[in-house]
């Protein structure tokens, strides 16, 4: 009976082995960054992994700086948002302004209000926000099921760290041990343009193209080569995207504008454009000035300086450049926004 017991014992930690070992080099190596918490972490390594989850580096960074910087004027959005500078948007906020990209990629209204909270639950009082809203934000779900765009516990409302790690775990097994025994562990590299992966200014958690930005600037053909904008293949004819903002939908954007009215936040709301070609529903636009204000939101979407020039963006998803970025935050509040009246409206 006893040497059974011992040999169940044995073959059981036999068994177990290989997955003990795997967890153990997923907790010392860190491979996506959320074992260790990050924040200042990373201040000696600007040059980050790229492809992180970016949700979670937010809220990390916002953690690991926020009693010294006391943050008051946050940026929401996706990977859109993070080209909007900071320093430019300082300009027209108070000189004490504390900014910090609260960013996530693929994000959606759900993960926006989530995080608003999250920074209410935490004694921050929102002073400033520049919420960018891509057209097609409006239709997105939370994905819970990809290492990307999982919410970081603390903002899910499900506080489920375990459930957190073993989807980053399983993604970290499945690479193999080929790929887990060398040194090539950039296995993510959904945010690389042209090989070339963000720079970070870590305390404003503010990622940037610091080289291909150079080339843009001083020789753009270097960058905009005919290869690169062939395989750009976005339709020739502008569209407009049916709209979206049903009950549902409206419902997540009142309640952002009821935690902004709670804060008593200046803030400002931009629906980006698109080399997609695709502009924002008539509907959805008056929803969204009907909600927000006539003045807070700025509709660039179907600007046709930009929706037909692929020189004005880093690659086919869409990410404006910085430069372009700037244009237009100092538009939006230099520019008296146009009103419009309700489309389904019609005039006697």
């Amino acid at each position: 009976m006893k040497d059974s017991i011992t040999k169940f014992i044995l073959l059981t930690l036999l068994a177990t082995m290989p997955v003990a070992i795997y967890v153990a080099m997923y907790a010392a190596r860190d491979p996506f960054h959320v074992v260790h918490p990050v924040g200042k972490d990373l201040s000696g390594r600007d040059s980050v992994m790229a492809g992180n989850n970016a949700g979670f580096l937010s809220v990390e960074t916002y953690l690991a700086h926020n009693d010294e910087r006391h943050y008051d004027s946050f940026i929401f959005g996706s990977s859109m948002s993070q080209n909007y500078k900071a320093s430019v948007w300082q300009s027209h906020l108070d000189s004490t302004a504390s900014i910090l990209h609260f960013d996530a990629s693929s994000e959606t209204l759900t993960g926006i209000i989530n995080k608003m909270r999250f920074l209410n639950s935490h004694g921050t009082v929102i002073k400033n926000a520049m919420i960018v809203i891509e057209a097609h934000m409006l239709s997105k779900k939370p994905n819970e099921n990809d290492i990307l765009y999982i919410q970081h516990p603390a903002t899910s409302g499900a506080e489920n760290w375990f459930r957190f790690h073993t989807l980053f775990f399983n993604a970290y097994r499945r690479l193999g041990l080929k790929t887990i025994l060398g040194n090539n562990l950039n296995v993510l590299n959904e945010e690389a343009v042209d090989g070339h992966y963000a720079n970070r200014i870590e305390p404003i958690n503010e990622k940037y193209y610091g080289y291909i930005d150079s080339l843009i600037a001083h020789d753009p053909s270097k960058f905009f080569t005919a290869e690169r904008l062939k395989s750009r293949s976005h339709s020739l004819n502008p569209k407009q995207l049916g709209y979206k903002v049903n009950g549902e939908v409206e419902e997540l954007l009142v309640t952002i504008k009821h935690i902004l009215d709670e804060n008593k936040t200046n803030y400002i709301v931009i629906v980006p454009p698109c080399n997609a070609r695709e502009h924002l529903h008539e509907h959805d636009l008056w929803e969204m000035k009907t909600i927000f204000g006539e003045n807070k939101v700025h509709d660039f979407s179907g600007a046709p300086g930009y929706t037909l020039n692929e020189l004005l963006y880093y690659d086919s998803s869409g990410h404006l450049i910085s430069s372009e970025c700037t244009k237009l935050l100092d538009s939006a509040y230099r520019v008296k926004p146009v009103s419009i009246l309700n489309p389904f409206y019609t005039l006697p």
